[in-house]
């Protein structure tokens, strides 16, 4: 009897602490120290950010690359992935409960990833909370990344990533893609400049500010954009609503200092639904499930030697 008792308090002991185990891993958002990974596959390139612990750094800030989830990252942790040859748009933000996932980022930086680079960015906390993103030499990152953890409880939705001893995945993107609601731009149903929202000209002026700062770096570079509309109404006004748009939002980067060389608009439609199940016959419920149709998309295009 005394035999089986013990078996018991075992077995409940060790329950417990792997119930503590598990509660201290779900809490601790931070594993391992940064260790010097293996090199990566040769026709691959890795990426690494980091943020460095700092006074200045409050909560997580959430990481996207090619407009896609790579990491709610933590001060004083890192994340990493291994991509195929292309040019990679770098995004953080600051985390927010209300925060849209097609608001552009607070900070961003393109890198262009080649094959067996190493590549590491820096996410820099400033005041009024504030961010950017800067590149760091490997010899500095390595140094600064020894205080680093990684960073755990993320799962990375980045097209194009790859195991980093094959190369696996997806192809590379050829374009990097921001994709931007025009609820957020224009007041519903138009298209005009003077129908250009507050928060749609920050949008722009944010976007304009990237692609001329990085973009223009690159010589043999096109920039499209693509107007959307949802499937409400005719497919001939869906269509005019569409190349409008892109007509608009086009010309709002050219005065803000995009190369007017480089940039071409076109409009799609309601052709490329993301949400293909909402009604097509307007209606409150139909117009809020719309809202991911209805869209800009500036595409960017570089080649990647």
């Amino acid at each position: 009897m005394v035999g089986v008792l013990v078996a018991v308090l075992l077995v409940l002991a060790s329950y417990s602490a792997h119930a503590q185990s598990q509660e201290r891993s779900i809490l601790q958002p931070l594993g391992d120290l940064y260790r010097s990974p293996p090199p990566a596959h040769p026709q691959l390139a890795r990426i690494t950010l980091y943020r460095a612990e700092s006074a200045l750094a409050t909560g997580a800030t959430r990481v996207v690359i090619n407009d896609r989830y790579q990491a709610s990252l933590q001060p004083g942790g890192f994340t990493d992935l291994c991509m195929k040859p292309s040019v990679v748009d770098v995004g953080v933000s600051l985390q927010k409960s209300t925060q849209n996932a097609r608001e552009l980022p607070d900070s961003a930086l393109f890198v262009t990833a080649k094959s067996g680079q190493e590549v590491f960015i820096r996410v820099v906390d400033l005041p009024q909370n504030r961010l950017s993103l800067v590149s760091v030499q490997p010899e500095v990152a390595f140094v600064e990344l020894q205080k680093t953890r990684r960073q755990v409880h993320s799962i990375s939705r980045v097209p194009g990533a790859s195991a980093c001893d094959q190369v696996t995945g997806s192809p590379a993107p050829k374009t990097v893609a921001i994709t931007l609601s025009t609820d957020a731009l224009f007041a519903y149903g138009r298209s005009d400049l003077s129908a250009i929202l507050p928060f749609g000209r920050e949008q722009l002026d944010r976007l304009a500010e990237r692609l001329t700062t990085r973009y223009a770096d690159f010589e043999q570079s096109q920039i499209l954009v693509v107007g959307h509309a949802d499937p409400v109404g005719s497919v001939a006004s869906n269509q005019r609503l569409s190349e409008a748009r892109a007509k608009t939002v086009a010309a709002y980067l050219v005065r803000a200092g995009v190369s007017a060389n480089k940039i071409s608009s076109e409009g799609r439609g309601s052709s490329e639904l993301v949400d293909r199940d909402c009604a097509r016959v307007a209606s409150p419920v139909s117009v809020a499930c719309n809202k991911v149709n209805r869209r800009v998309v500036v595409e960017l295009t570089v080649h990647v030697r």
